[in-house]
């Protein structure tokens, strides 16, 4: 211990001994003069406690000490201010002063803080409609006084601070202003971008779902209005209706894989889906993957799901289908009528005029001639409309060499096109075959020659080309130079009953015929016109192998299609055989019966399967073959041939319809039909009474 202090506490220790023994009553005193000394002891320790002073040059004092403080906090880019344990300002530096233009000339040390909180109201830093300014002058004295967590505040200077206040260790007060304004424009920057970017996801006319694979995270409010709830766990108990697409999975969140799996997005998909308040939703999901490193929900990989509601889309498009189809419809009946209506004319016509001539034998032959190719052309304008958008081959498709039937058409047509329609014929194509109707084919190219003569009626050259096949399969082509097809309506030209020719010049099944026979194979049709400048027609067909050859010169088709010879009258056939009529048209049932009992035999009619069961029945059972139509009031031709062959399986029988076989399950029945002695055969209405009589005759003999 120093000297200094040694005699100190000696003192201490003297005073306090004389203190201890001096009596109660003479102490009083001594009160005043104690007193004194306690005070000049306080301030000593106070001046004790501010540290020993800094070592200053000679000739330096307080007022050198005051200016080194001030500049260094001068050069700080902080606000400072200090104020002393009496409220005045000790210390200041510039950049505080700049934050308050309004008491910058007033910052000056010595000034009290509720001075300048006056000044402030004076100024008008309170407002205008402040009324006494005690309360505010008082809160913010209290303010001053009481440290706190840092605050930001906007200042005078219009720049946003972040205010720091500590308390001194004797009751003074500093201030630190950190600006923060650019870190405020920042903020206020991200906050209105992720403002701006959430209005665009909530007002987003279509649904966002994201989903973890346990629970949705997030839905806009578009999804929630498309899926008729907010509530996210509702959202994953919707179920979905006809989701053909999730193979029978029967809610979209079990069908989607787990998220981060590895899988790729499945491409959009369609669903439909009943809401909790019965309404039927369309919907097209659009699914997305939220990985992991590029965008992830807390960490983990997750779906974006985009909900569209095409429910009023779906509907506008079957509201249009069906405006289409009774468009469709209604040509085609208007097309149907006028065609048949022609037929009826001349088949009524003719009809009439051999009644009133009945014993003029050549009139009566040439009237009864038309009716027959009245109903001839009847009957192949139904097989053409049976056909339209048929899928499959028809039974009479097989392996047919294209240019053999070109050769034919060749040979056929040339009487018919003349000098100024010449048709030439650039490639055969070899070998090139296509399965196909070989009459279907035959008519096809014949409509599209006939309609390249109509495009030139001065004239010119008619091209068909067969290129040599390849993997791609085999092309044809016919072309004109002709005046070409209209743009407006290229695109209608393959409608049946379509036409832009002359009224009575065409029917418009030319080209519906050709698209249908060409789909139908597996090919496609192409079309390369402009008005004045021709028209190309493309088929293209599947590649197959090379036909097998028939003879050396063998045509492409049977040779009753292509010669007009008159058929076989199967004169002299008579079989005695006892058959079992059953048709529900009167007209047909009679001509059938008068066609049968020409034959020689014994016909049983009935009207509808059920007739024909209990005829049977009755008869026990002894008929030698059976002819029904297929299509019938309550029990069909098909139902009936088969419980008649389960009572009699070898009993012959003759199938009849209007329409296609394949539009019912005939294969039971028609199936290898002479094989194991079914005898089961298919007849086209309407029936060729010629037709009729070969094939009975070869179920029977």
């Amino acid at each position: 211990m120093d000297r200094p202090d040694q005699e100190l506490a000696e003192l201490l220790d003297t005073l306090g001994a004389r203190l201890s023994a001096v009596p109660p009553g003479a102490l009083a005193r001594l009160r005043d003069p104690l007193r004194a000394l306690r005070d000049r002891l306080d301030a000593a320790l106070d001046d004790l406690d501010q540290g020993p002073a800094p070592s200053l040059p000679a000739g330096k004092g307080e007022a050198h000490f005051r200016a080194l403080l001030s500049d260094a906090i001068g050069c700080v880019s902080e606000g400072f201010v200090l104020f002393g344990a009496d409220g005045r300002l000790v210390l200041c530096n510039d950049r505080y002063r700049a934050a308050y233009p309004l008491l910058s000339d007033h910052l000056v040390p010595g000034v009290r803080f509720a001075d300048l909180l006056r000044v402030a109201v004076e100024r008008g830093a309170a407002g205008d409609d402040l009324g006494d300014p005690s309360d505010w002058i008082a809160e913010r004295l209290n303010r001053h006084t009481r440290s706190g967590p840092p605050t930001d505040h906007q200042l005078g200077d219009g720049r946003w601070y972040r205010i720091s206040e500590h308390a001194t260790r004797f009751g003074g007060v500093v201030k630190i202003l950190t600006d923060i304004t650019e870190l405020k424009r920042h903020e206020e920057a991200l906050a209105d971008s992720e403002a701006r970017y959430r209005r665009l996801v909530e007002m987003a006319p279509y649904g966002i779902l994201i989903w973890d694979g346990l629970r949705v995270r997030f839905a806009n409010r578009s999804a929630a209005l498309i899926l008729g709830s907010g509530d996210p766990e509702a959202m994953l108990r919707i179920p979905l209706v006809e989701a053909t697409e999730f193979d029978g999975v029967q809610r979209l969140f079990d069908w989607l894989p787990p998220p981060g799996s590895g899988l790729e997005a499945p491409p959009p998909v369609e669903a439909r889906f009943v809401t909790a308040q019965g309404a039927l939703r369309e919907l097209e999901v659009g699914i997305h993957p939220f990985t992991v490193g590029a965008f992830a929900v807390e960490g983990e990989a997750a779906w974006l799901l985009v909900l569209s509601d095409i429910t009023g889309r779906k509907q506008a498009e079957r509201a249009i289908q069906q405006a289409q189809k009774m468009q469709a419809i209604g040509q085609l009946a208007g097309g149907i009528a006028h065609e048949f209506n022609n037929m009826l004319t001349a088949i009524g016509g003719f009809a009439q005029m051999a009644r009133r001539a009945p014993q003029d034998r050549p009139r009566v032959e040439r009237c009864l001639t038309e009716i027959v190719k009245a109903t001839e052309r009847a009957s192949g304008l139904t097989a053409q409309l049976l056909s339209f958008g048929r899928p499959g081959q028809t039974d009479a498709a097989r392996p047919v060499r294209v240019g053999a039937v070109i050769d034919d058409l060749r040979r056929f047509l040339g009487p018919t096109l003349g000098e100024r329609h010449p048709l030439r014929i650039a490639g055969t194509g070899g070998g090139a075959a296509v399965t196909i109707d070989p009459a279907l084919l035959h008519q096809s190219l014949l409509n599209l020659v006939l309609n390249a003569r109509d495009a030139m009626p001065e004239g010119g050259p008619i091209t068909i080309a067969v290129e040599e096949p390849d993997d791609a399969g085999v092309t044809i082509t016919v072309a004109d130079t002709g005046c070409g097809i209209d743009p407006a309506v290229i695109d209608r030209i393959f409608e049946p009953f379509f036409t832009t020719k002359e009224p009575g010049a065409g029917t418009g099944l030319g080209l519906a015929l050709v698209y249908s026979t060409v789909a139908r194979a597996g090919g496609v049709v192409e079309v390369d016109s402009a008005p004045g400048r021709g028209t190309v027609f493309t088929l293209r067909f599947p590649a197959q192998g090379a036909a097998e050859e028939r003879e050396a010169d063998g045509p492409g088709l049977d040779d009753a299609f292509l010669l007009d010879a008159e058929d076989d009258e199967m004169e002299g056939l008579s079989m005695a055989a006892t058959v079992l009529l059953v048709e529900d048209e009167a007209q047909v049932r009679d001509f059938i019966r008068l066609t049968l009992e020409d034959l020689g035999m014994r016909v049983v009619c009935a009207a509808d399967g059920t007739e024909a069961l209990r005829a049977y029945a009755d008869h026990g059972g002894a008929f030698d073959l059976l002819v029904t139509d297929l299509v019938m009031p309550q029990v069909g031709g098909a139902s009936v041939a088969r419980a008649l062959r389960r009572e009699n399986p070898d009993l012959p029988a003759v199938l009849m319809s209007g329409y296609p076989p394949e539009t019912e399950s005939l294969d039971d029945l028609l199936a290898d039909p002479m094989a194991d002695g079914r005898r089961i055969v298919f007849l086209r209405k309407p029936i060729n009474p010629d037709e009729l009589a070969d094939t009975i005759h070869a179920l029977l003999i």
